[in-house]
Protein backbone atom coordinates (compact mmCIF):
# COMPACT_ATOMS: atom_id res chain seq x y z
CA UNK A 1 0.00 0.00 0.00
CA UNK A 2 1.09 3.57 -0.56
CA UNK A 3 0.61 6.54 1.72
CA UNK A 4 1.37 4.74 4.97
CA UNK A 5 4.38 4.97 7.27
CA UNK A 6 4.97 1.25 7.18
CA UNK A 7 4.20 -1.74 5.03
CA UNK A 8 3.18 -5.06 6.56
CA UNK A 9 4.50 -8.23 4.99
CA UNK A 10 4.33 -11.90 5.88
CA UNK A 11 7.39 -14.07 5.96
CA UNK A 12 6.81 -17.71 6.84
CA UNK A 13 3.72 -16.98 8.88
CA UNK A 14 5.14 -14.07 10.88
CA UNK A 15 4.19 -10.44 10.37
CA UNK A 16 6.89 -7.90 9.77
CA UNK A 17 6.65 -4.12 9.44
CA UNK A 18 8.93 -2.29 7.07
CA UNK A 19 9.18 1.48 7.41
CA UNK A 20 8.64 3.46 4.21
CA UNK A 21 11.97 5.23 4.75
CA UNK A 22 13.79 1.89 4.60
CA UNK A 23 12.18 1.21 1.23
CA UNK A 24 13.34 4.63 0.04
CA UNK A 25 16.84 4.06 1.40
CA UNK A 26 17.10 7.02 3.78
CA UNK A 27 17.28 7.11 7.57
CA UNK A 28 16.02 10.68 7.92
CA UNK A 29 13.40 12.23 5.69
CA UNK A 30 11.20 15.28 5.26
CA UNK A 31 7.56 15.58 4.22
CA UNK A 32 7.51 18.11 1.39
CA UNK A 33 3.86 19.12 1.92
CA UNK A 34 4.15 19.20 5.77
CA UNK A 35 1.52 16.43 6.02
CA UNK A 36 3.05 13.68 8.16
CA UNK A 37 0.31 11.26 7.14
CA UNK A 38 1.20 11.59 3.46
CA UNK A 39 4.10 9.14 3.19
CA UNK A 40 3.96 8.57 -0.53
CA UNK A 41 7.29 8.34 -2.32
CA UNK A 42 6.73 11.66 -4.08
CA UNK A 43 6.20 13.49 -0.77
CA UNK A 44 9.30 12.21 1.03
CA UNK A 45 12.84 13.42 0.45
CA UNK A 46 16.09 12.61 2.25
CA UNK A 47 16.90 15.25 4.87
CA UNK A 48 19.03 15.68 7.95
CA UNK A 49 17.27 16.50 11.21
CA UNK A 50 18.35 20.14 10.77
CA UNK A 51 16.88 20.32 7.26
CA UNK A 52 13.67 18.71 8.51
CA UNK A 53 13.38 21.33 11.26
CA UNK A 54 13.76 24.11 8.69
CA UNK A 55 10.70 22.93 6.76
CA UNK A 56 8.21 23.29 9.58
CA UNK A 57 4.67 24.60 9.35
CA UNK A 58 3.40 27.90 10.66
CA UNK A 59 2.63 27.87 14.40
CA UNK A 60 -1.07 27.78 15.26
CA UNK A 61 -0.83 31.06 17.22
CA UNK A 62 0.75 32.93 14.31
CA UNK A 63 -1.23 36.09 13.52
CA UNK A 64 0.84 37.54 10.65
CA UNK A 65 0.27 34.58 8.35
CA UNK A 66 4.01 34.11 7.81
CA UNK A 67 6.43 32.17 9.99
CA UNK A 68 9.08 34.42 11.56
CA UNK A 69 7.11 37.65 11.21
CA UNK A 70 5.30 39.16 14.20
CA UNK A 71 3.80 42.43 15.41
CA UNK A 72 5.22 44.06 18.54
CA UNK A 73 2.54 45.85 20.54
CA UNK A 74 5.23 47.49 22.65
CA UNK A 75 7.19 49.02 19.77
CA UNK A 76 4.38 49.22 17.20
CA UNK A 77 6.55 47.61 14.49
CA UNK A 78 6.65 44.38 12.52
CA UNK A 79 9.69 42.23 13.36
CA UNK A 80 11.28 39.51 11.27
CA UNK A 81 13.46 36.67 12.60
CA UNK A 82 14.85 33.38 11.41
CA UNK A 83 16.45 30.54 13.36
CA UNK A 84 19.53 28.92 11.79
CA UNK A 85 21.50 26.18 13.57
CA UNK A 86 19.77 26.98 16.87
CA UNK A 87 20.69 30.68 16.58
CA UNK A 88 17.97 33.29 16.24
CA UNK A 89 18.91 35.92 13.65
CA UNK A 90 17.21 39.32 13.86
CA UNK A 91 16.27 40.46 10.35
CA UNK A 92 14.94 43.89 11.25
CA UNK A 93 11.94 45.91 12.35
CA UNK A 94 9.54 47.34 9.78
CA UNK A 95 6.59 49.71 9.69
CA UNK A 96 5.14 47.79 6.75
CA UNK A 97 4.18 44.11 7.17
CA UNK A 98 5.09 43.28 3.56
CA UNK A 99 8.64 44.55 4.11
CA UNK A 100 9.02 42.23 7.10
CA UNK A 101 7.65 39.30 5.08
CA UNK A 102 10.05 40.10 2.23
CA UNK A 103 13.03 40.13 4.63
CA UNK A 104 11.98 36.78 6.12
CA UNK A 105 11.50 35.17 2.70
CA UNK A 106 14.88 36.43 1.48
CA UNK A 107 16.51 34.89 4.55
CA UNK A 108 14.69 31.59 3.95
CA UNK A 109 15.90 31.50 0.36
CA UNK A 110 19.46 32.21 1.50
CA UNK A 111 19.67 29.85 4.50
CA UNK A 112 17.13 27.08 3.86
CA UNK A 113 17.18 26.83 0.04
CA UNK A 114 14.97 23.89 -1.04
CA UNK A 115 13.77 23.32 2.55
CA UNK A 116 12.28 26.82 2.86
CA UNK A 117 8.86 26.31 4.48
CA UNK A 118 7.20 29.22 2.68
CA UNK A 119 8.75 28.92 -0.78
CA UNK A 120 5.26 29.07 -2.31
CA UNK A 121 5.36 32.81 -1.44
CA UNK A 122 8.68 33.47 -3.22
CA UNK A 123 7.10 34.26 -6.57
CA UNK A 124 4.49 36.61 -5.09
CA UNK A 125 7.23 38.61 -3.34
CA UNK A 126 9.73 38.48 -6.23
CA UNK A 127 12.26 36.25 -4.47
CA UNK A 128 14.56 34.59 -7.00
CA UNK A 129 16.34 31.42 -5.93
CA UNK A 130 19.44 29.93 -7.48
CA UNK A 131 19.26 26.13 -7.28
CA UNK A 132 23.04 25.88 -7.90
CA UNK A 133 23.98 27.38 -4.50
Amino acid sequence: RTGYRSLRTRERGSRKSILMTHLLGCAYYDHIDHNTLNCTKGNLRPASSTENAQNKSKHKYNTSGVTGVYWSKRYQYWFARICVNYNSIYLGSFQNKNDAIYARLQAEAHYFKEFAPQKELFEAYGIITNQND
